[in-house]
């Protein structure tokens, strides 16, 4: 296994135990890789894309499934009254994982702790939208976007968000220099 798989699949255990309550949802790790390559310039070589709830890489979705494997994470089903959702957190070979991946881990600590602490209390609902503000920041060029031309373009991939609020979460990021639109 390269370096690079190996530091990947070490920031699955890492993120879920780092989390609220100790674990993550599939949804929010998603996001939190996303924001960890795209925001903290962390090098997983991901290439995410627009999907259904945000940025999507579907080997992220490949190296869960390996840690899963690997026990590194463990995976629960969990129901809800409108569907269903994942329960990840550290498995028995996470230490080992970090082991391996200490450098890489030390390196990039700050990124992790920054991404739990900015967006840990954030809903799934909540880190779609912010990850999708941040995917159209970021992407279509270099034609610079102000927030209101960010927000209609998130509000038309995300409907069910409400303009006012795609725009406050917007502003919000932007006020905290994480939009380059604002920079």
């Amino acid at each position: 296994m390269d370096e690079i798989n190996e530091s990947r699949l070490a920031l699955f255990p890492v993120l879920a135990g780092r989390s609220k309550g100790g674990c993550v949802g599939r949804t929010a790790l998603m996001k939190y890789m996303y924001l960890l390559q795209t925001l903290r310039g962390v090098p997983m070589g991901y290439r995410f894309t627009l999907y259904s709830y945000g940025p999507f890489d579907s080997d992220v979705l490949a190296d869960l499934g390996l840690a899963e494997s690997m026990e590194l994470v463990e995976s629960e089903v969990e129901l809800y009254p409108g569907g269903y959702g994942y329960r990840i957190r550290p498995s028995t070979n996470a230490k080992w994982i970090e082991k391996r991946a200490e450098k890489f881990l030390s390196r990039h600590a700050k990124d992790v702790d920054w991404v739990i602490k900015r967006f840990g209390a954030f809903s799934s609902a909540e880190l779609e939208l912010v990850g999708t503000i941040v995917f159209v920041d970021r992407e279509g060029g270099n034609r610079k976007k102000n927030l209101e031309q960010i927000a209609r373009l998130v509000h038309e991939v995300k409907p069910h968000f409400s303009p006012e609020k795609v725009l406050q979460y917007a502003r919000q990021l932007a006020d905290e220099s994480i939009l380059q639109a604002c920079a």
